[in-house]
């Protein structure tokens, strides 16, 4: 280690970078007892020589003026478990900036021990600013996303390790060197950092000021009803901007005039702004709006008061007059309000206490949809359930399982989807195996318009003539977005309900909505994005979708399943602890079908690099040198089956990707822990 790391330092000084060596004590910070001096000069040959030439575990550098203007970026470990750089390479990539990810990514980074990313480059033409933090997730544990080291700031680089890190681990190149330090502009800079802060979770000074400014009385403004009633959609794409891609409720958007890039984002991170980058439209370039900034700027030219006035006169913002349920819905302003002639005369009513004595009420029944492994089932008849989970979490996966099942049985089925397309679920009902046959039983509707009593009494009069067992809502939120309802008020929380599931619930059809929760794990409770009335109509089961093992064409995966509510409460009878309902295998076939079982909690998923992932968790466990023998012995006893071959053609991958290392002892190999190896991390080996 100490020819490499004096080599190193040597390098760092070649290119007039300010190299000083690491603390043994693993506390990150320079090895010199007065360090202060080196951010203003760089060591002498003698120096250098006199620190490095003995033996280190690790070498530094000093950025800003010292080292040629020199800046380090840097996406921290937990970043980039939650896959925020190939998100970020994937928004470079489709943006007119895609070259400046190259030359980012290509000239210096390397990963930390606790699995960051650092990328170094200079500053042309300008000086580097000292270190800043570019994106911390929110709340008080959230902790920092991205961050620079800049004028005077010290950053430990590879090769550095041993007891340069509380692990032992080291730090490790990953692409480009020390000669291929990249140089970019201060606008370059700039641009770089704007797209890493799309992740700043904290919510910022003037959208606060915005979200708690004082309202007259209570009474809602025209522009909190134009935020809280239209969609990006209907504002952007009759200007001609088109959207590049979509990840949960983010959406990127390309300008009208150009054919490539992108030009803002609408809701990243759930902020419900408009970001624009570009410098060619009608709105500031680096800017924020909300939905009634960006119809000011566009229909009045920033005149707010106008702009009030105009949407006052459409009917937007409080008013006097009572409305009944449906002219609420029509009109995009629900309060669920409906009166009674105070002179009418009452017979019976709904809302009048009744001796239920002699009544004939059958017994609670239990679940009869979705059959786990064991048989027993888990969704309710005539009850409204739901199913939850972060985007891409799998949780269609189960609720398509639940439509599989009931296909097979002969029972139709009636699927609302808010998300996808017909081609999407016709797709997925195949690879799951129904036949052309079966889908003569699947009813599929993908709404994109307004919702009347009329739509309703047909939807009613479909069900009592097909009689579906099962009738899937997919995307709650977008259902309501769709009718102009408000995620976070009660209110329109309970008019969805009675306005759209209620009236689902007949002929004994069970009802499943598909939910999201929050990106935030810490915040985001028991139940899905919104109003907690959403949670509160809920009368059978609500189940949350975690994902154990990440699954996609050609690997399998496992997802956790966790009931939340149980009203009825025969569900959390078959669950462990009364929460964990078991875990859903999903198993991608090799003839391209997919197979989605459910137990009551085992994990039986066998894709190549999930049997890394084991032998990795295997070598961290023994933490000690062991031959092919020792190993198949070790992984025998532990119930983890990889064949011989297999484990042959595992070890050359884990030793290949720097994970495991090895060493020759006689005639044979001894193999030991070196780095954790995650899924994702390097390509499954080849299996004949």
């Amino acid at each position: 280690m100490s020819d490499a790391i004096l080599t190193t330092a040597l390098r760092f000084a070649a290119a007039g970078i300010c190299a000083v060596p690491v603390s043994a004590d693993g506390s990150k910070r320079p090895g010199l007892p007065a360090w202060t001096a080196y951010q203003k000069k760089r060591p002498t040959p003698e120096e250098l020589m006199g620190w490095f030439g003995k033996k280190q575990d690790g070498v530094g550098i000093i950025c800003g003026a010292v080292s040629g203007n020199l800046e380090m970026l840097e996406l921290e470990g937990r970043a980039v478990a939650k896959k925020l750089h190939i998100e970020l390479r994937q928004i470079f990539e489709s943006s007119e900036h895609g070259h400046l990810w190259t030359k980012l990514v290509n000239g210096y980074m390397e990963t930390t021990p606790s699995g960051g990313i650092h990328w170094l480059y200079r500053i042309s033409d300008g000086k580097v600013p000292g270190n800043t933090k570019i994106a911390q997730a929110a709340g008080e544990d959230g902790g920092c996303l991205a961050e620079t080291r800049g004028e005077g700031g010290f950053v430990i680089t590879a090769p550095s390790g041993g007891k340069c890190h509380p692990s032992g681990n080291a730090w490790q190149i990953s692409a480009g060197s020390i000669e291929t330090i990249p140089t970019f502009t201060l606008e370059e800079r700039s641009i770089i950092h704007q797209y890493f802060a799309l992740y700043d979770e904290v919510p910022k000074a003037e959208w606060i000021e915005e979200e708690t400014k004082p309202r007259k009385d209570g009474i809602e403004t025209p522009g909190d009803a134009y935020n809280d009633t239209v969609t990006w959609e209907s504002i952007l794409e009759p200007l001609g901007w088109s959207k590049v891609y979509q990840k949960g409720e983010a959406t990127a958007w390309r300008r009208p005039g150009k054919t490539e890039g992108i030009s803002a984002t609408t809701n990243f991170n759930g902020n419900g702004k408009l970001f624009v980058f570009s410098t060619s439209t009608i709105f500031e370039a680096q800017s924020s709006y909300s939905k009634f900034a960006a119809y000011t700027q566009i229909e009045h030219r920033g005149d707010f008061k106008a702009a009030a006035a105009h949407l006052r006169s459409q009917g937007f913002g409080a008013t006097t007059e009572l409305r009944t349920d449906w002219q609420q819905i029509e009109n995009h302003n629900p309060s669920h309000v409906q009166l009674h002639d105070e002179n009418e005369e009452i017979a019976t009513s709904s809302w009048i206490p009744q001796d239920i004595t002699d009544m004939q009420l059958e017994d609670e029944p239990g679940p009869s949809i979705l059959k786990r492994e064991d048989g027993n089932h888990i969704l309710y008849a005539n009850k409204i359930n739901a199913i939850f989970g972060e985007s891409e979490s799998g949780k269609t996966w189960i609720a398509i399982e639940a439509v599989r099942q009931e296909l097979e049985k002969g029972h139709c089925v009636f699927y609302m989807d808010f998300e996808d397309s017909a081609r999407g679920i016709r797709g997925r009902l195949k690879t799951m195996g129904v036949a052309s046959e079966g889908l003569r039983h699947f009813r599929y509707a993908n709404p994109d318009e307004g919702l009347t009593r009329g739509i309703v009494e047909v939807i009613q009069s479909e069900i009592q003539i097909h009689k579906p067992s099962l009738i899937v809502i997919d995307g709650v939120n977008a259902a309501m977005n769709l009718l102009g309802l408000d995620l976070e008020k009660n209110k329109d929380a309970t008019t969805f309900s009675q306005l759209i599931l209620r009236p689902l619930r007949m002929e004994n059809a069970c009802i499943l909505t598909i939910d999201h929760v929050t990106k935030s794990k810490d915040t985001r409770g028991n139940y899905a994005i919104g109003a907690q009335a959403k949670r509160a109509d809920i009368d059978g089961v609500a189940i949350a979708v975690d994902v154990a093992m990440p699954f996609g064409r050609g690997l399998d995966g496992c997802l956790n399943l966790k009931v939340t509510k149980d009203r009825p409460g025969f569900v959390r009878a078959i669950c462990q602890d009364a929460k964990d309902l078991g875990v859903a295998n999903l198993k991608s076939n090799k003839d391209g079908t997919i197979t989605v079982t459910i137990n009551g909690g085992t994990i039986v998923v066998t894709t190549k690099e999930q049997k890394l992932q084991e032998l990795s968790n295997f070598f961290e466990r023994s933490a000690t040198e062991m031959g092919q023998n020792d190993i198949r012995k070790g992984l025998r006893q532990e119930g983890i089956e990889i064949g011989n071959q297999e484990l042959g053609q595992a070890l050359e991958q884990l030793i290949a990707g720097g994970f495991v290392e090895f060493r020759k002892q006689g005639q044979k190999y001894l193999y030991k822990f070196k780095n954790q190896f995650m899924i994702g991390d390097v390509n499954a080996w080849e299996a004949e």
